[in-house]
């Protein structure tokens, strides 16, 4: 995988999990002080400022963590990672079928990696998946024997 975020000074980076879910748990008034420059880097990140590279398996333990550990309900967890998901400085190898998955979990009663698998379905054409999950043929797919 070839990293093409540039985070200050030019440098490559990579935007980890905990940053994300620091931004969307915490409040600026009550932050532990190591954290504050969350409030400060996010919107840098929205307008471009700053780049950073984010790896679909950031986004996809993010939303784990929210919805598990901090009970977040999905759809609200999938909307907040999906604003971040589209800031400018946000740079993605799958930025478009994360997206779509993250749109798909707002509106549908499905999970995570279920949601991938529509959206990459639907960004490729690819209309058979080999798997035992039947719920995924009401999107669509067509279930292939695995034999």
């Amino acid at each position: 995988m070839t990293f093409s975020g540039r985070g200050l000074c030019g440098m490559r980076s990579v935007l980890d999990t905990n940053v994300i879910v620091r931004f969307l748990v915490e409040e600026p008034g009550s932050i532990p002080a190591k954290f504050r420059g969350v409030f400060t880097f996010f919107p840098k990140l929205e307008t471009g400022e700053v780049a950073a590279e984010l790896p679909a398996l950031m986004v996809f333990e993010a939303f784990f963590v929210l919805t598990s550990y901090y009970e977040v309900p999905p759809a609200e967890a999938a909307s907040r990672l999906a604003d971040i998901v589209g800031f400018r400085g946000v740079i993605m190898g799958e930025k478009r079928v994360i997206a779509r998955s993250l749109k798909i979990l707002q509106d549908r009663n499905i999970g995570l990696v279920d949601a991938y698998i529509v959206a990459l379905s639907e960004a490729t054409g690819v209309k058979t998946v080999y798997s035992f999950d039947a719920g995924l043929a009401k999107y669509g797919l067509e279930l292939l024997d695995v034999k």
